[in-house]
């Protein structure tokens, strides 16, 4: 696992803690290294924040690779919509760091509460 600075660490458990308690429907948010190595997860998606994290920075990569392809740029959010719910996974960079953040919700989750909760979590982790 690449070393993963203090601060990350610190950050990155109060902006899951934040997002899990602003947004409803929310079950967990898992914060990652976008090498696949999960950081923190609070709440309870029903499967080890480990894996999770894992599928999901393949899953950016593969965002990354289709939008490069495709002359979009540079992927922000990638959405998993499914019967029981959502995972809405943020591609970030905080001082150089790429992360990504996936908040797995139920199905009465609004997409785009979560996705504006996210766009702050960014800017207050590269506010800081």
């Amino acid at each position: 696992m690449s070393s993963v600075p203090a601060f990350l660490s610190q950050q990155a458990r109060q902006v899951a803690q934040s997002l899990l308690t602003a947004i409803d429907g929310t079950r967990a948010v898992v914060v990652a290294t976008a090498d696949g190595f999960d950081l923190v997860q609070v709440g309870y998606s029903g499967v080890e924040a480990s894996r999770l994290a894992a599928m999901v920075s393949s899953f950016a990569a593969l965002g990354d690779a289709a939008s490069r392809e495709s002359g979009l740029g540079t992927p922000r959010c990638l959405v998993i919509d499914s019967t029981d719910g959502r995972l809405m996974v943020r591609c970030m960079q905080v001082r150089d760091h790429a992360i990504v953040v996936v908040v797995v919700t139920d199905k009465t989750a609004l997409l785009g509460l979560v996705w504006n909760h996210l766009a702050a979590a960014e800017k207050t982790m590269n506010a800081e």
